[in-house]
C-alpha cells in the first residue's frame, strides 16, 4: 500500500545558509489492513512526513524531496494532493489550520463533495460522522469555536466519512479525554483500513495496537518496539533547576482564590444560547503548588482558564489573589496563559523579538541586561534566537511560549495541553523550569500519568461543576 525508498527532505532557508536534510535515506512501507506508529521528538520530521504521505509537502512547505514514495503504486512527487481525496485522510496535529468552513457540517460535506457524490449521500455521510463523534448538535456552528478536543472528533469525523483505504493520523490522541481515546482505539483496531500515526511521546494505549513500530530521527527510520519506544521517553522525577535568569525579581507568595463562579458559555453562532454551564464553587491555588485540572472534551477547561487570565470576564463569582478582589485587568497581570495552540500567542518574526518584547514595559532594566535575559532563557528552553516560530514545529513553538512566561515573571500560569506534542521529559521540563521561577501552575491535561506525576492537586470538571479530586483519577 504504502512504499518509500530512500527519502530525504531539506526546507528551505530563508536566511541564506545551506539547508541540512531534516532526515536522509529514509524507508517505509505498510501493507494492507496494517497500522504503524511512528515515534518522534519536536523538530525530527514527524508532521513534514506525514505531509510528504499526503503530497502537501513540497507544494504548501517550500524544500526539496528525493527519493521514491508511492501509495497504491500512485507516484506521490507527480500526484497533486486532491487527486488522493479518495486514497488517504490526514488528520493533522493542529487542528485550526486544517478546519477551514464556516460550520462542522460543511467541514465534512466539503470533501464529499468534491469527489462528485450524490447530495443524498453526503448528507447521509455527514449525519452519520457527525452522530459518531457526538458533535451533531454541532452542525451549523462554526469548528474555530470548538475546543481543541472537539476539533480533532471533528477531523477524525471528516475521515469516517472519507472512508479511505489510509488514514495519515499526527499526534491523534492529544486533545481527547479517555471516552474518545477509546473510540479512536476501536476503529485503529477494526482492521478496516491502513493506519499511520505519528507522536512526540508513547502513551501506554499504544501497547500491543499497532503492526510496526518505529522511531524517526534526522538518520530516517528505525524499527523498534513498543517496550524500547516507552522506555526512550519515561517520566523521571522533576528536575531540579539552578540556572537563573540574571535580573529577575523574586514573585511574592500568593494565594488565587475563586468563589461561586458560574460561567455560561456563547458563541456568536450559538445564537447567544449557551452551549454549557459550568460552576465552580470554590477554586484555589497557593505557592509553589502544581494543580492539574482535568475534564471531558467540551467541558469548560479552557473556558475557565480564560476567565481565570482575564482573557473573558467573569459573569457572576470573585476571583481574589490575597483575599484581594481581583479584576479583569488586574488579572492579566498577574495570571499567565499558555495557549492550547501556541500560534495564538506568537506573533512576531524572531524568537529573539518574542522574548524581547516580553520585557517591553520593563524601564528597571538596561538593554544590555535584556539582551543577557533573552540569551539565558534561549538557552534554558533549548531555544535558537533566531529562529522563525512559524517555522519552528508545534512542539517547539510551545516552548518559546514558556519561555515568554519565564521572562514576564507571572505568579500564576495556566499551562493549557502542555504535553500535547512534546515529549515527556521536555513537558516536565517545562513545569520545572517555571516552578524554579516560583511562579504557581495550573496544567490542563487529558493524560492521568503524567497529572499524576507532576501535580500536587487535582480539579475535574464532573457534571458541570468543578470539584476536587484526587490527583490522576
Amino acid at each position: 500500500m504504502v512504499n518509500l525508498r530512500n527519502i530525504s527532505f531539506s526546507y528551505h532557508r530563508y536566511d541564506g545558509k545551506e539547508a541540512l536534510p531534516l532526515f536522509s535515506d529514509l524507508n517505509f512501507s505498510l501493507g494492507s489492513l496494517e497500522n504503524a506508529l511512528i515515534v518522534s521528538p519536536p523538530d525530527s520530521g514527524k508532521s513534514t512526513l506525514s505531509r510528504i504521505l499526503c503530497s502537501l509537502a513540497t507544494r504548501h512547505n517550500e524544500g526539496v524531496v528525493t527519493g521514491e514514495m508511492s501509495i497504491f503504486n500512485t507516484n506521490l512527487l507527480t500526484t497533486m494532493p486532491w487527486d488522493l481525496t479518495d486514497i488517504v485522510t490526514l488528520v493533522s496535529q493542529n487542528s485550526s489550520e486544517q478546519l477551514m468552513m464556516s460550520s462542522c457540517g460543511e467541514e465534512i460535506a466539503f470533501p464529499l463533495e468534491s469527489l462528485a457524490l450524490p447530495q443524498k449521500e453526503i448528507h447521509r455521510r455527514v449525519d452519520e460522522a457527525l452522530h459518531s463523534w457526538d458533535l451533531l448538535r454541532y452542525k451549523e456552528r462554526n469548528p474555530q469555536e470548538l475546543s481543541g478536543g472537539e476539533q480533532k472528533r471533528l477531523l477524525l469525523a471528516v475521515a469516517d466519512a472519507l472512508d479511505t483505504p489510509l488514514w495519515v493520523l499526527d499526534e491523534p490522541f492529544d486533545n481527547l479525554d479517555t471516552q474518545w481515546r477509546e473510540k479512536l482505539v476501536d476503529l485503529l483496531t477494526s482492521k478496516k483500513r491502513s493506519v499511520i500515526v505519528f507522536a512526540s511521546r508513547f502513551l501506554p494505549i499504544y501497547e500491543e495496537l499497532f503492526h510496526a513500530y518505529y522511531y524517526l530521527d534526522e538518520k530516517g527510520l528505525h524499527h523498534s518496539d513498543s517496550k524500547q519506544l516507552s522506555e526512550m521517553d519515561p517520566l523521571m522525577p522533576l528536575p531540579k533547576v539552578t540556572t537563573s535568569v540574571p535580573h529577575l525579581s523574586n514573585i511574592q507568595m500568593k494565594t488565587l482564590q475563586c468563589k461561586n463562579v458560574h460561567i455560561d458559555h456563547t458563541t456568536p453562532s450559538s445564537d447567544s444560547k449557551a452551549l454549557f454551564h459550568l460552576s465552580v464553587p470554590h477554586f484555589e491555588l497557593h505557592k509553589d503548588e502544581v494543580v492539574a485540572l482535568v475534564g471531558p472534551n467540551g467541558s469548560g477547561k479552557t473556558t475557565f482558564s480564560r476567565h481565570l487570565c482575564g482573557l473573558q470576564a467573569l459573569q457572576e463569582g470573585s476571583i481574589t489573589i490575597n483575599n484581594e478582589l481581583i479584576d479583569q485587568f488586574r488579572l492579566k497581570r498577574e495570571v499567565g496563559y499558555l495557549f492550547q495552540n501556541p500560534d495564538f500567542g506568537l506573533f512576531l518574526p524572531t524568537v529573539r523579538e518574542e522574548l524581547i518584547y516580553a520585557h517591553r514595559f520593563n524601564k528597571d532594566l538596561t538593554s544590555q541586561q535584556k539582551k543577557e535575559m533573552v540569551h539565558t532563557c534561549a538557552s534554558m528552553y533549548h531555544l535558537d534566537v533566531d529562529a522563525h516560530p512559524t517555522m519552528m514545529s508545534y512542539g517547539s513553538r510551545k516552548g518559546v511560549q514558556a519561555a515568554i512566561y519565564h521572562l514576564l515573571n507571572r505568579p500564576f500560569i495556566i499551562l493549557d495541553e502542555l504535553d500535547s506534542g512534546v515529549t515527556y521529559q521536555r513537558a516536565c521540563e517545562i513545569v520545572s523550569l517555571l516552578r524554579s521561577r516560583g511562579s504557581t501552575l495550573l496544567v490542563i491535561t487529558h493524560d492521568p500519568m503524567f497529572a499524576q506525576h507532576i501535580a500536587d492537586r487535582q480539579y475535574s470538571i464532573v457534571d458541570g461543576a468543578m470539584i476536587e479530586t484526587e490527583v490522576g483519577s
